[in-house]
């Protein structure tokens, strides 16, 4: 069974402290740079719950079996059996409740990768950077499944070989790979369709979702995004209720308290800079905030979770 060795789906911790070994985060940011700006992983199983994590690279990912939930920034959303998902450099990321079946391919690559003069700056944007408020996630219908998963396989065992003209083929072959993906997605009548098809209430959840994201350490009252959105704080409420199950002020608080995780446990920052970075009066607001969902201050929090690091 081919397992991954060094990817995001490693970079976990569990409430645990006794499971500190299995963080490998820190050591795949210095594979990458040194491995060529791109690699590809075949993973099979159980990953562990992981702390929200940011990298400075793309992944694209391609599941083959099983189930997990992937939180991407404000979008939470299950991977499944055929379903195709791009995330761009520095957003949030974390992996839960993973199947003991769950199988992915797993892209991991920066843009020098494919900047060399082959296919044209702008065409190779296109291809990567895509502007969407909702989940970047797409499902893939059966008669693109054998395409699209034939391609990964292709370029994970040209990725494990040493045969001449090795980086030149990977090349040729992730481009066909990312032209054949945004070939079916550009197609208005594709089979490969956004997973769900968002109705004006849920575009508007998503339009806020993608503010927050933005503005998260800035805006913090529902009054200010609804300003923003062009509809009464009153109906921003109703909708975001209705459409997550959870308030439009729930929403903000919880990214801001993933953004303060991430910044406890992958860098250096001192309580007060972090208290800083994220608009907070004082650092003592800053932990009343922070225990409150977390249940550790951020003291303890670094001391209990973050010990990995």
């Amino acid at each position: 069974m081919e397992q991954i060795a060094t990817s995001d789906l490693n970079n976990t911790t569990t409430k645990n402290s006794n499971d500190v070994n299995q963080h490998k985060f820190s050591a795949f940011q210095d594979g990458i740079v040194t491995g060529g700006n791109f690699e590809i992983w075949h993973h099979t199983g159980v990953t562990v719950d992981s702390l929200p994590f940011k990298a400075d690279y793309y992944t694209l990912a391609f599941c083959i079996g099983g189930r997990a939930i992937r939180t991407v920034n404000q979008f939470r959303f299950e991977v499944a059996e055929n379903t195709l998902h791009l995330t761009t450099p520095q957003s949030l990321n974390s992996w839960h409740q993973a199947s003991d079946d769950l199988e992915l391919y797993i892209i991991h690559f920066k843009k020098d990768f494919l900047a060399d003069g082959m296919v044209q700056e702008a065409v190779v944007n296109n291809l990567i950077d895509h502007q969407t408020d909702g989940a970047p996630i797409c499902m893939v219908q059966n008669n693109n499944v054998d395409t699209i998963r034939a391609l990964f396989e292709k370029l994970n065992r040209e990725f494990h070989s040493q045969k001449p003209f090795h980086r030149q083929m990977l090349k040729l072959m992730f481009f066909e790979l990312l032209f054949e993906a945004n070939r079916i997605v550009g197609n208005p009548n594709s089979s490969l369709k956004p997973v769900g098809h968002p109705n004006r209430p849920q575009q508007l959840v998503n339009h806020f979702k993608k503010l927050v994201e933005q503005r998260f350490a800035q805006l913090r009252t529902v009054q200010e995004y609804a300003d923003l959105l062009f509809v009464t704080a009153k109906h921003l409420s109703e909708v975001v209720k209705h459409e997550s199950g959870l308030t439009a002020l729930q929403i903000i608080h919880q990214r801001v308290y993933q953004e303060a995780k991430y910044l406890l446990c992958a860098t250096e920052m001192s309580i007060k800079e972090i208290a800083e970075r994220l608009n907070f009066d004082t650092s003592s607001h800053f932990s009343r905030f922070f225990k409150h969902f977390e249940g550790y201050n951020p003291t303890d929090f670094q001391r209990v979770k973050c010990a990995v690091l």
